[in-house]
């Protein structure tokens, strides 16, 4: 009996705990049958392109004359008057110093002024033209005798051939003439230009000068040119430059400069004078990278030019450089 009401008992639990189940997932399908799916949420918009005004690109170059011309000594000599000062406007022509030839220095100037192979070709023609004169006149003579066969042909053949061979030196030595001629006139206008004045054969002047070949400023004295100093032929004793406009000279990765163009603008700042800001333009962009390593990465040359009518840049300053690349 107690066997039979424990089976009894048994099944009854086991029909309430699966009709539980059941009414339990009925519940939960009714739940979600009556809730929308969730939607997934919505991506973020794309961030706004940059426009051309927003890009910038930052890199240093250093400050340059726009155009600079050197000065040189060209003969050895004494300091008779410095004349201008680093930093000093000057025009193109404008004696920068004066200084007195050396005894040599005037030698070798007269020399050049007056070639001696000039002289030795121009008695060499002459004595050409003394020696060619006879030979014409027996060549007219020896004609007229081959004609009346009262001389022999060969002999006016050899005439021939003597004036032709004597009018072929002539002309060669008259051509070399020319040449040296032309050289020498050349080099006369040289010496005149190194010695700030005309000159002349057999005219040396004692004291020379040397002149600015342009307009703008002293950029450079050197410290050796002072009065009374006894100097020896240097190069760039002055530079003369343009400092108004000033250009910066910079590198660009390849990356960068594939964006510059020529036109863009920007602003350059300096360390030795913070705070001040300039305005540039970008004047010229090489189109070959300075390094051909396959390893190594491309840069190119960035020139921009920088008004500067206060003259508050200066050669070789470092400067940082945004640009604002056009589009």
């Amino acid at each position: 009996m107690w066997i039979q009401l424990l089976s009894r008992n048994s099944w009854a639990v086991v029909l309430g705990v699966i009709l539980s189940l059941l009414l339990g997932f009925g519940a939960l399908g009714e739940g979600y049958a009556g809730k929308p799916p969730a939607t997934p949420p919505e991506p973020p918009p794309p961030a706004p392109a940059p426009s051309p005004g927003d890009m910038e690109i930052i890199f240093t170059g250093k400050i340059f004359c726009s155009l600079k011309r050197r000065v040189d000594l060209p003969f050895k000599g004494v300091v008779t008057s410095l004349r201008v000062h680093s930093g000093q406007k000057v025009q193109a022509g404008d004696i920068l110093a004066t200084y007195r030839l050396s005894p040599e220095s005037m030698a070798a100037i007269k020399q050049r002024l007056s070639p001696p192979q000039l002289s030795d070709l121009e008695i060499k023609l002459a004595e050409a033209d003394r020696v060619l004169v006879p030979l014409l006149n027996k060549k007219r003579e020896l004609t007229q005798l081959v004609e009346k066969k009262l001389a022999p042909p060969q002999s006016l053949t050899q005439a021939n051939q003597e004036v032709a061979l004597l009018q072929k030196e002539k002309a060669t030595l008259q051509e070399r003439l020319n040449n040296d001629r032309q050289l020498a006139q050349q080099d006369q206008e040289l010496l005149s230009q190194l010695l700030g004045m005309g000159v002349k054969a057999g005219q040396v002047p004692r004291e020379v000068a040397l002149k600015a070949p342009i307009s703008g400023y002293v950029i450079l004295v050197n410290p050796e040119v002072r009065d009374g100093a006894e100097l020896t032929p240097m190069p760039a004793a002055f530079l003369v430059g343009v400092m108004d406009p000033m250009v910066v000279r910079a590198q660009a990765f390849e990356i960068e400069a594939l964006q510059i163009k020529v036109g863009d603008q920007g602003e350059i700042s300096l360390d030795a004078l913070p705070g001040e800001k300039f305005q540039a333009r970008v004047s010229r962009i090489s189109w070959s990278s300075s390094t051909t390593a396959p390893e190594q990465p491309a840069y190119y040359d960035v020139e921009l030019q920088v008004p500067n009518p206060n003259l508050a840049l200066k050669e070789g300053l470092k400067a940082r450089i945004i640009l604002h690349p056009s589009r």
